[in-house]
């Protein structure tokens, strides 16, 4: 499918680098946008270059690159990534996140109208991805109806439309009034909900109540609409089932009747299903470590790099084995709870729990579902940061690994191919299990390093801390993929962790 620029052209031929040039997207006064092949990698991006003939004059090409910069700062799942910058003496090009699915410009023009639930999703999703972008203060383009992609079902994502400079105070009231306009003429009405979720829109464009909501407010607001209209459509179905829609003098005993045996068919059905359903699967021993030969490897950067023999965690850490742990800090007295924290965490971070903690041990624990992804306790944990994977590896009597080690435990490369896999519980990854026994490298979710690194597409700026592998989110380059992040104190979705030990486990 296209993806957020990718508004048709001409086929056009041509080489520049590591990529193929396939079509050309847009064209500006000083740049052209393509869709292009990375041939090392086998994937699309799109391409932006300087245009020829403009002049490499240092001013344009440091304007050039203070935007490209800012673009590859922004880690958040639902907003494009910035795979790679060249500054050449005849090329100065960078590379991004092609986005699959359908922009809502081309959804527009179809006429296409959602549920109001589901639209009140998607709400919350751009406002999330948008309030990460003002909350850093980070310039940005203004939104257009082009940069918001349906890339699959309820899931929504965002061009990068980061820039290098100070914020435009009005530029985030004007970009919710467009989305406002946008999703207002989107809605399905008659359906529940409809109603409140165009006054919310509505309140967006500054049109009712003389009310300018931030980004954090939309967000939250839809939020709490989305969940109220899934309790409605719950409760409805419940008293549609009730009958309560037969009226009419001798269909109201028929209805009676009707409702007795629906009643008593729902009882015997509860009882079958409490003593037969399925059980959510009960958390496995996964605490088997893979040892690592020592040797030299082929490390970062292709450079050869001893290592000493280690051990390697089989398993990403599952939410099963962190709760252990959080159990462990609990039990013991308060001063005692900073005891594997690191030298130099920050003192306003106060406790190791991840985001929605409580929500999603207990849907764990019964088979639930958490925004889309099925959970069990032998699922990774997510939404932590670098202290909490720091932490808890320290408590193991361990560390994380460093990059030279994760590397050597993928093996080499070129080697087996290892298949990103998507969500779910840490040993189930089919194809994506190395020679030795370590699973989950390319896939399911990126894992936390111990030491920043310096980004190789971006040697000019300070290390960064590093997560490798890809993700249910952003496979990626499965095994070969690194992301870069803001701080260690981020926290994602699709990010988790393994730890490493010197001695035999």
């Amino acid at each position: 499918m296209p993806g957020a620029e990718d508004e048709g052209s001409l086929p056009l031929a041509g080489e520049l680098g590591d990529y193929r040039l396939l079509k050309l997207v847009s064209e500006g006064m000083v740049t052209q946008t393509y869709r292009a092949r990375q041939t090392s990698v086998d994937r699309e991006v799109l391409l932006e270059r300087i245009k020829a003939g403009t002049g490499l004059s240092p001013e344009r090409v440091g304007a050039f690159l203070a935007d490209v910069r800012a673009k590859a700062a922004i880690l958040h799942a639902g907003i494009g990534s910035v795979y790679e910058a060249v500054d050449g003496e005849q090329e100065v090009y960078y590379t991004k996140e092609l986005l699959p699915g359908r922009t809502f410009q081309d959804l527009r023009e179809e006429d296409v109208k959602f549920d109001p639930i589901v639209l009140a999703g998607i709400l919350r999703q751009v406002s999330g991805a948008m309030h990460f972008l003002s909350q850093r203060g980070i310039a940005t383009l203004p939104l257009k109806a082009r940069h918001i992609i349906l890339s699959g079902p309820e899931v929504v994502r965002i061009a990068n439309l980061a820039v290098a400079g100070a914020p435009d105070p009005g530029t985030g009231a004007l970009d919710r009034a467009l989305l406002g306009e946008l999703l207002g003429g989107m809605v399905r009405t008659g359906e529940p909900g409809a109603r409140r979720t165009s006054r919310l829109l509505g309140i967006m464009m500054s049109r009712e109540d003389g009310v300018e909501l931030s980004w954090a407010q939309v967000g939250r607001m839809a939020q709490k609409l989305e969940q109220e209209l899934s309790t409605e459509i719950c409760v409805a179905g419940a008293e549609a089932l009730r009958g309560g829609a037969v009226d009419g003098g001798g269909l109201r005993v028929f209805g009676s009747t009707l409702f007795a045996v629906l009643l008593l068919g729902l009882v015997v059905a509860g009882a079958f299903v409490l003593f037969h359903r399925p059980k959510a699967p009960e958390a496995r021993d996964l605490r088997a470590m893979v040892e690592i030969p020592a040797g030299t490897y082929l490390g970062p950067n292709g450079k050869e790099v001893p290592l000493g023999r280690f051990w390697i965690d089989a398993h990403e850490v599952t939410i099963a084995e962190y709760a252990e742990f959080l159990e462990a800090l609990a039990s013991v007295g308060e001063d005692r709870r900073d005891a594997y924290d690191h030298i130099n965490q920050p003192t306003t971070k106060l406790d190791h729990q991840p985001d929605d903690w409580a929500s999603i041990v207990g849907l764990a624990r019964v088979g639930g579902n958490f925004e889309g992804r099925e959970l069990t306790l032998n699922c990774p944990v997510t939404g932590i940061d670098w202290w909490d994977a720091h932490a808890y590896a320290n408590w193991k009597g361990g560390r994380l690994p460093t990059l030279a080690q994760w590397e050597a435990a993928a093996g080499p490369s070129p080697g087996p191919v290892l298949s990103p896999g998507g969500w779910g519980a840490v040993d189930q990854e089919v194809g994506d299990v190395t020679d030795r026994g370590v699973y989950g490298l390319a896939g399911n979710v990126a894992e936390w390093l111990e030491k920043s690194a310096l980004n190789p597409s971006f040697p000019m700026n300070a290390t960064s801390p590093v997560a490798a592998g890809g993700s249910f989110l952003k496979p990626g380059r499965g095994v070969r993929e690194r992301s870069w992040l803001e701080t260690r104190g981020a926290r994602r979705p699709e990010l988790g962790f393994r730890v490493v030990r010197d001695a035999a486990p």
